[in-house]
């Protein structure tokens, strides 16, 4: 098997168990680009896709029996597809979800829509990547990129032999490889959304069997050849787990006898070696008869029927979805959980603790929805809020991270209670009622048994608006280190170490820091965050 050149592979492990390295983390941090979910498509005619969409002609196509324009009139049909139109009838084109795929004749690259199959000219037909192209688009918020690398007529005993089968390597299987080298170098210049992304492969779907099936010893090796395939494709990414499903040859719907029945034996025998991460997916329910399908001699692309098709696109995609939540459950629960409170500044450092510790823990904080963090503001909200907040996600916290004060600090006015420039204004919180609330938001935390690191609040600038008085931070904060030297709690002193070097890391009068301020406060608490990790371990 010849080199083959693999061109930009940036390849996400899902069992990485190695110790961060805090230091090294951070420097490539500010180098970090979003990243953009990369799934291999790949196999014979039926990953090409024959689907017809809407082409009706009385002799050729059936009358137009069973394309997608007849199909999605049905009233099981008319909710579940109603996501491939736009508002005016026209297809729907995401800006999300996008294919990269080369047939033998151009380059076909775009939002996830109609079009993607072998054929050139007007897109008149489609393959599984469709609807698998929604679903996975729907589940993650990452873009997502298919490469699909499909031709028609080829087997896997010889054209994708993989290597660890033995004899002569498939000329696809390299093939494959070097179209998948090819898109991960070229997609983000082919698609404008993905650039400056990182091209991370997420999963693997191979449909394919038909020319197996039509060779007895084909289907003998069928069960070796497919292990050996998923091993190699693995190896060959770097993913040792990578999640990987394919589907039933399920062709002509169920049948008890003959080729087709033993070829499915052989596919369902892979699925019974119960290897890692791997999915079968069974799709004889998808065939729906050739009198009701557009190409009625073509029983080996279940007769063009877009129905057939776009339920083995959504079938795959949700068996896809579901090994990598499930991977995800399992990383989890694996994984030790931190908890983190605070204000505005802990907003602006909690993604960077998250990407340092991903490797060990579970960093979450209070969230008001998906996309939108929740200020935990001063020690009046924390009374009210903390019972809830030590909640989430089902609590159960190794360590948890907290500070209050800046809000504490705040004048307001004592008639609307909104945020005041006056300094004849009352405080939020006086010092005297922020040590009271304090204690009483630390008596709840130690409840947990988790480990506890108070943040101390970092400097107000001068001129930063509402008012805060310059000389407040070092109070407030002196009043938080008593209480948690009274409870044995860690200190993480961000105001000392934000002090020394202000003008490198805050905004001008403005209590928040800039991004790269943020990173850095970051750096300290995923430090923190992770020698108190160590002492858990160390007692475990």
């Amino acid at each position: 098997m010849r080199p083959l050149k693999l061109f930009g592979l940036i390849l996400l492990g899902f069992t990485a168990t190695q110790s961060i390295q805090l230091d090294e983390e951070v420097k490539a941090q500010t180098k970090e680009r979003p990243i953009a979910r990369v799934f291999i498509l790949a196999g014979q005619s039926n990953m090409q896709g024959h689907a017809v969409v809407d082409l009706d002609h009385p002799e050729y196509y059936n009358g137009g029996k069973g394309i997608l324009t007849t199909v999605m009139r049905e009233p099981e049909n008319k909710l579940r597809m109603s996501h491939l139109l736009n508002s005016d009838g026209s297809w729907r084109v995401r800006e999300d979800a996008f294919c990269w795929y080369r047939t033998d004749d151009e380059l076909k690259t775009g939002g996830v829509s109609i079009g993607f199959a072998a054929y050139g000219g007007e897109p008149h037909h489609f393959g599984p990547e469709m609807q698998f192209g929604h679903v996975v688009g729907d589940a993650f918020n990452d873009p997502i990129l298919i490469i699909k690398t499909a031709w028609g007529g080829k087997s896997l005993m010889t054209d994708f032999r993989p290597p660890s089968s033995g004899g002569e390597v498939g000329p696809f299987y390299i093939r494959m490889l070097e179209q998948l080298g090819e898109a991960m170098e070229d997609a983000p210049n082919k698609i404008p959304a993905l650039k400056g992304h990182e091209l991370v492969i997420s999963g693997f779907v191979w449909q394919q069997g038909w020319n197996d099936m039509c060779d007895q010893d084909a289907i003998n090796q069928y069960t070796d050849n497919l292990v050996n395939f998923i091993s190699d494709i693995r190896k060959q990414v770097g993913i040792r787990d990578m999640p990987f499903v394919f589907g039933e040859l399920g062709n002509g719907g169920p049948t008890e006898e003959g080729s087709m029945k033993k070829f499915r034996d052989a596919q369902a025998a892979v699925a019974a070696k119960g290897i890692n991460n791997v999915s079968y997916v069974e799709t004889t329910e998808f065939a729906r008869l050739p009198e009701n399908s557009p190409n009625q001699g073509h029983g080996h692309h279940w007769y063009g029927n877009a129905e057939s098709y776009f339920l083995l696109g959504d079938a795959l995609g949700e068996a896809m979805v579901k090994l990598l939540k499930d991977e995800a459950d399992a990383d989890r629960e694996q994984k030790s959980r931190v908890l983190i409170l605070g204000d505005s500044i802990s907003i602006g450092y909690t993604p960077t603790v998250q990407k340092l510790l991903a490797n060990e823990a579970v960093v979450i904080r209070p969230m008001q929805s998906a996309n939108k963090p929740e200020n935990c503001a001063g020690t009046d909200n924390g009374v009210a809020n903390i019972d809830r907040w030590l909640k989430i996600d089902g609590g159960n916290w190794d360590v948890i991270h907290f500070n209050f004060g800046l809000h504490d600090l705040k004048h307001v006015n004592a008639k609307t209670g909104k945020n005041s420039n006056n300094a004849t204004d009352p405080l939020q919180s006086n010092p005297e009622d922020y040590q009271r609330q304090l204690k009483e938001i630390v008596s709840k935390l130690k409840k947990t048994n988790a480990q506890l690191i108070l943040c101390t609040t970092t400097p107000v600038p001068t001129g930063a608006k509402p008012l805060r008085e310059e000389t407040s931070p070092p109070i407030y904060n002196e009043i938080a280190k008593t209480i948690a030297q009274e409870n044995a709690i860690e200190v993480n002193d961000l105001y000392a170490y934000s002090l020394d070097r202000l003008s490198e890391i805050q905004r001008p009068a403005n209590v928040h820091f800039s991004a790269e301020g943020s990173q850095a406060l970051g750096k300290e608490v995923a430090a923190a965050i992770a020698k108190a990790l160590a002492k858990q371990n160390h007692k475990k």
